[in-house]
């Protein structure tokens, strides 16, 4: 292959490329072969056809075939034999092609623009710090101690149990509304889960029972109006929740009780830490992009948007996305992306920061000690290499972001209760 750079600027490169005959030949191979496999010639058995004949009764298909493969190939070769760092891929232009002849075109590529990051040192940031309460701790255990609850049946409702009801919409003079009836719906009494009307009205109810309910809407109706149902009640299960006490501590795997709250403060304690390390993480990385003066190629941040689309259907498979809502809501998210990860990959340059064997050996010492296992049993591993380059690039980023933490000028401040949510506990 014969490649040159015919011409370049601040945002593209041109490149002529030549193949020759003999570099194409594995490739026109390959496609012959193919069609050989399932080709039906009169007179010779499946997959016994001559490759000559093959070649002159199929010579279009072979090409049709085997040139789109070429062109790729030569064309990932051509953008790194020259070092262009593409950032989309490059229109195809006057491409030449004869049997037996060298095959030519030439490409344009848009490339990444020069950018410099200088400001990643002595950033200044804030890192919001959260105090555990007693509150908190005690919150925790309520919650444990309701994973812990059984159920036991019940003659007649009362506030927080859990019924089991069948559930017939209706206008306000009690008839059905066709299509509007849910049966087997299982839910606990709280105000968490009904209005406190729905409560109110079903109490006493008894197995069997059907009662009319004219209760509240939701936050969003109207003041006054409500919604009317005929509902029966199919099952009541008074929740009984544990005592928290020694015995309670055993059932969850330690001695006493005292050790359970301790082992709630410290999982807490992990939690909110590794918490406060994201946001001061997501605090650094602002910085740095309000720092330097970064690159927004269009085409990154189509694919930027393009990752969160697949992300945001994925989540959402019953509902239709449009992709001007997506565009609209997520954009500033995707530049936010694109500049960080240009930022990150020129920092890492600077640095020369790379995984060496004492970061994997970290890594396996901290998976370790946190599933209190042997570090032997850490598997590293992978069976593909994108598995591989994801382990890797995790490494990186770790070490990345410890680099820019040692380096900054970081104030602790007490973070107040409504700026982090209270993570879920194990």
């Amino acid at each position: 292959m014969v490649v040159k750079v015919l011409s370049e600027d601040g945002t593209q490169r041109k490149l002529s490329v030549e193949v020759s005959a003999d570099e194409m030949k594995p490739y026109f191979d390959e496609a012959t072969e193919m069609i050989r496999e399932e080709a039906q010639v009169e007179g010779f058995r499946k997959g016994k056809v001559p490759r000559d004949v093959i070649r002159r009764r199929f010579n279009e298909q072979i090409k049709a075939d085997a040139l789109p493969v070429i062109i790729e190939e030569f064309y990932k070769q051509a953008i790194d034999e020259t070092n262009t760092d593409a950032i989309a891929i490059g229109q195809i232009e006057k491409l030449d092609f004869k049997p037996e002849q060298p095959l030519s075109f030439e490409v344009t590529v848009e490339i990444m623009p020069a950018y410099e990051v200088a400001n990643y040192k002595g950033l200044q940031v804030r890192k919001e710090v959260h105090k555990i309460t007693d509150d908190e701790v005690t919150a925790t255990l309520e919650k444990l101690r309701d994973n812990y609850s059984t159920f036991k049946e019940a003659p007649e409702i009362l506030p927080g149990f859990v019924c089991t009801f069948d559930i017939q919409m209706t206008d306000e003079g009690g008839v059905p509304l066709i299509g509007k009836k849910y049966t087997d719906r299982r839910f606990a009494l709280s105000p968490q889960f009904v209005g406190q009307d729905f409560i109110e009205q079903m109490t006493g109810a008894t197995v069997g029972s059907t009662r009319l309910l004219h209760v509240a809407k939701g936050p969003d109706a109207k003041e006054g109006e409500l919604e009317h149902m005929s509902v029966t009640v199919r099952k009541i299960e008074e929740v009984q929740r544990p005592e928290l006490d020694d015995e309670f501590a055993k059932d969850v795997g330690l001695e006493t009780f005292e050790k359970l709250r301790a082992d709630v403060l410290d999982n807490l304690k992990h939690q909110w830490q590794h918490e406060e390390e994201n946001q001061l993480n997501e605090a650094l990385i602002d910085e740095i992009i309000k720092q330097n003066d970064l690159p927004v190629p269009e085409p990154l941040v189509d694919n930027a948007l393009q990752r969160l689309a697949a992300m945001i259907r994925q989540r959402l498979k019953n509902q239709k996305i449009d992709d001007a809502y997506i565009n609209e809501r997520y954009r500033p998210m995707a530049i936010r992306d694109v500049k960080w990860m240009l930022a990150k990959k020129k920092i890492l340059e600077l640095e020369s920061l790379k995984v060496e064997e004492t970061d994997i050996e970290e890594y396996r010492e901290h998976m370790a000690k946190h599933h209190k296992v042997e570090k032997d049993t850490i598997n590293i591993n992978f069976k593909t290499n994108t598995e591989q380059k994801q382990f890797d690039d995790h490494l990186l980023d770790q070490k990345l972001m410890k680099l820019l933490r040692t380096h900054a000028v970081i104030e602790e401040v007490e973070a107040p209760a409504e700026v982090i949510q209270e993570p879920e506990t194990v």
